[in-house]
């Protein structure tokens, strides 16, 4: 018997190869009898074939997130092409086109709506693991008008399974290096002739891959999962039925691994050692969140049909973690960012249907409730040593000379350093021992502080004595929303010859946001009334922020839309051009106190899109391109910027104009009934005109930013064979992505600096190399698999931080080595 397999492609990139145009592609996911399998989705809140749906969509079946292995989003982003995830559970943004999300700020929205089982999902839940799911949608472009909210530069819609009328279920079980281990669970169960039940379970864990020399501290990459669904189906009779479910997911993963790159670090400037010093205190990245679903269909006759959902969903995340990659404590820096948020969702939803004519139509409205709190914190040995930092500058500066040639070669690099004390004191006049700064505690520091305070400059810089050692030194912003969001949507399809179909569709949203700020002084304020704030000083403008609570309000509204035109040229081919539009409210930056005055400007989306996608060579070669050229006004990003009598740089939010053309391809062959070969890559030209701003540095800048998207592919090739007894699958992913990094682009620290790591090659372009081979019983009951990930076991740096560049400890994040394990499976 020969089993059906998978024909996706993977893929997703920027290639300067193709001018490829993805027009709904989500690639086949099997082929059976020697021809590629019909995909059905729901991008157009109907169900129709992907080769049907007029728009760009990538649909990654079941089958296929099995055999890639997708614990969640992050896992697909290498199969679709221009869709990115970020690697943080808690905090990641989804990317489409090149347009993301901006930084953590509750106060904004993401540029790509999340939908899960018809429910809209916040930023902080789109990452939740993948339970028993029948498939991931990936729409491309602005979706305005039958999504609404959030979704200028797309939407990812995730359909978990439904209960069905049959006993069934099964056992999967993976185990890999680094210990990893997953166990899924489903069975489903039907209780009587119309109610079934649907319950699945995952527990994913993993030993970390980084070592954390640090004792009782986690390793880096340590992971560990739990999620749960519970579904009932009742056909309540022919035409109506009720679906209810409860969703449960929670991460308790470590904290991202901060791996130095400074003479501090475990291994300075080899990140490959794999080895890591990340002190900091009570570490960890936890997400604990649970969401629970209604949803009534019915057929009011054999033309028209209504569905109605509604949804709730609660979680808090915590995301506290290491930001300097040393266990030096007068180099400790940590951050955390905690959430609250309650989400309410529901929806109403009407479609008629005719020989002609495919209508829907509705209405939603959501309520979401936030809390956040974002610290930083170090201590009072790491404020001491940038408080000598600035006393060292202001003396070097006024005498010209390196304070070396004052001291008699004395660094003075930390105050509580008594000989380092002794000597900045003589420069200043004051003669000392170094012994008698022992003997007299505090006493000098006293005196310093207090004469200090003369100096306008200087009074209120938190100068404290070697007695607060240890100290916690932390500063926050408490922040809270209240959003509601409500839109009324219809969207026509008429058919207007036997081959040409004609769609048009308008949505009005309307957005009101309640959001507010608290930016108390730090504790120790009350010991020296008036210190200096190291990174979030207060705003004089808003007092209301550091003295009680500054509250804002504003609401947005827009109309959408989309018309589109699709010509059917074969009975297996279409082609379709489009114009749609797509509307992200504006809002609030967190860390930016003047947005209460001054929010953020709506960042409006329209595109124009052409696209191909169908069936060729006798239903053996499915090919979806598609060409865009998409501009959106008020596009977001964050960025490190320091404003005039900033202390320091803070991550806060840009905005600018932005015109992208691109192409995008997904090509799925069977050159035989057992051989496969998929291809996917994208292309796009940007360029942006981004508002004017003050970089890292404090210099002001007015950015023209012009780029092209690197050569990113991902080919696979696929075979399967009768064997005895059973089923041969075989797999094999090649992923390529050219070095996306710019050296010193938008950041204080720049490669360039360090030559070591450029000679080593962590900068280089990204091949990852995956395989899966598979033997599947007869009678379809056993799988038995092994599989391997970055099988070249590439380690690439993933990205590299100089947030405490201060202390002059930037670090860097490292890619997942090579993994590989089995995989086992029983169906009953």
């Amino acid at each position: 018997m020969k089993r059906d397999f998978l024909t996706r492609a993977p893929g997703a990139g920027c290639a300067a190869v193709c001018a490829a145009l993805i027009a709904a592609l989500p690639a086949p996911s099997r082929a059976q009898d020697g021809l590629l399998d019909e995909i059905t989705v729901t991008a157009s809140k109907r169900e129709e074939s992907v080769l049907d749906a007029p728009m760009t969509v990538d649909a990654i079946p079941s089958k296929d997130i099995i055999d890639i292995g997708a614990l969640s989003l992050e896992d697909l982003q290498d199969f679709v092409p221009g869709f990115d995830v970020g690697s943080n559970p808690t905090q990641a943004g989804i990317t489409i086109r090149g347009v993301s999300s901006a930084n953590i700020s509750t106060g904004g929205d993401p540029s790509v709506a999340t939908f899960y089982d018809d429910i809209y999902v916040p930023r902080a839940a789109t990452t939740s693991s993948f339970v028993d799911v029948a498939r991931v949608e990936v729409l491309k472009g602005p979706q305005g008008t039958l999504y609404g909210r959030n979704a200028a530069a797309g939407v990812v819609n995730i359909v978990p399974n439904r209960p069905a009328p049959e006993n069934a279920g099964f056992i999967r079980t993976r185990f890999g290096n680094f210990g990893h281990y997953r166990l899924e669970l489903m069975g489903n169960a039907a209780v009587s002739d119309n109610v079934f039940v649907r319950a699945s379970l995952l527990k994913n864990q993993q030993d970390g891959y980084v070592e954390n020399l640090v004792p009782g501290e986690r390793d880096g990459g340590a992971q560990d999962n739990f999620a749960a669904r519970v579904s009932v189906l009742w056909d309540i009779s022919e035409r109506t039925d009720l679906q209810v479910s409860y969703d449960r997911d929670q991460v308790d993963n470590a904290p991202r691994a901060a791996i130095g790159l400074s003479e501090w670090a475990a291994c300075p400037l080899d990140p490959t050692c794999m080895t890591m010093l990340n002190d900091v205190i009570d570490g960890e990245e936890t997400r604990d969140m649970w969401a629970a679903n209604a949803k009534i269909n019915h057929e009011i006759s054999d033309k028209w049909s209504m569905k109605f959902v509604h949804g709730y969903r609660e979680f808090d995340t915590v995301n506290k973690q290491d930001e300097d990659g040393t266990a030096e404590v007068t180099r400790y820096l940590d951050t955390d960012n905690l959430e609250n948020s309650d989400i309410s969702y529901s929806e109403l939803q009407f479609n008629f249907s005719n020989e002609r004519v495919n209508l829907v139509f509705g209405a939603n409205y959501s309520k979401e409730d936030v809390n956040q709190e974002i610290p930083v914190n170090t201590n009072l040995d790491s404020v001491t040593r940038l408080v000598t930092q600035q006393l060292v500058a202001e003396v070097e500066a006024l005498a010209g000379v390196p304070i070396e040639v004052l001291t008699g070669g004395i660094p003075v690099d930390h105050l509580w350093n008594p000989l380092d004390m002794s000597a900045f004191l003589a420069v200043n006049g004051i003669n000392v021992t170094p012994e008698e700064i022992v003997l007299t505690g505090d006493f000098a520091y006293d005196l310093l502080y207090s004469t200090l305070a003369q100096d306008p400059s200087l009074a209120g810089l938190p100068l404290f004595g070697p007695s607060y050692a240890g100290t916690r030194w932390s500063e926050k912003y408490f922040n809270t929303g209240d959003f509601t969001n409500w839109g009324v949507y219809g969207d026509i399809d008429v058919q207007a010859t036997e081959r040409l179909n004609l769609i048009l569709g308008l949505r009005y949203s309307n957005d009101e946001k309640t959001f507010s700020w608290q930016n108390p002084a730090n504790a120790l304020d009350a010991l020296r009334p008036g210190i200096f704030d190291l990174v979030f000083p207060a705003n004089p403008s808003y007092p209301e922020a550091r003295n009680g609570v500054l509250v804002a309000t504003h609401d947005w509204n827009k109309v959408s839309g989309r018309a589109v035109a699709r010509y059917q040229f074969t009975d297996s081919a279409s082609a379709f051009l489009s114009y749609s539009t797509g509307y992200k409210s504006g809002g609030y930056d967190s860390l930016a106190v003047e947005t209460s005055e001054f929010p953020l400007r709506p960042e409006e989306s329209e595109n124009v899109e052409l696209g191909i996608k169908g069936d060729f060579l006798g239903n053996r070669l499915r090919l979806q391109l598609a060409v865009f050229s998409m501009d959106i006004e008020g596009r977001q990003r964050t960025i490190d910027q320091r404003p005039p009598g900033a202390p320091n740089p803070l991550p806060l939010i840009n905005l600018g104009d932005e015109t992208t053309d691109g192409v995008e391809m997904v090509v799925n062959w069977l050159p035989t009934d057992s051989l496969r070969l998929a291809f996917q890559t994208t292309w796009r030209d940007k360029e942006v005109t981004w508002d004017p701003y003050f970089d890292a540095n404090g210099d002001p800048q007015e950015d023209l930013e012009r780029s092209e998207t690197n050569t990113d592919y991902t080919a696979t090739i696929g075979w399967m064979s009768e064997i005895a007894q059973g089923n041969l699958d075989v797999r094999i992913d090649y992923i390529f992505n050219e070095n996306p990094y710019v050296l010193g682009q938008d950041t204080v620290f720049d490669p360039a600096d360090y030559p070591a790591l450029l000679d080593e090659g962590f900068f280089e372009d990204r091949k990852d190399l995956r395989a899966r081979v598979a033997w599947t019983s007869d009678d379809d009951q056993w799988t038995v698999a092994l599989w391997g990930k970055n099988l070249l076991d590439q380690k690439r740096l993933g990205g590299v931080s100089d947030i405490s560049v201060l202390f002059g400890t930037p670090f860097a994040t490292i890619d997942v080595p090579r993994t590989w394990g089995i995989e086992l499976e029983a169906r009953f």
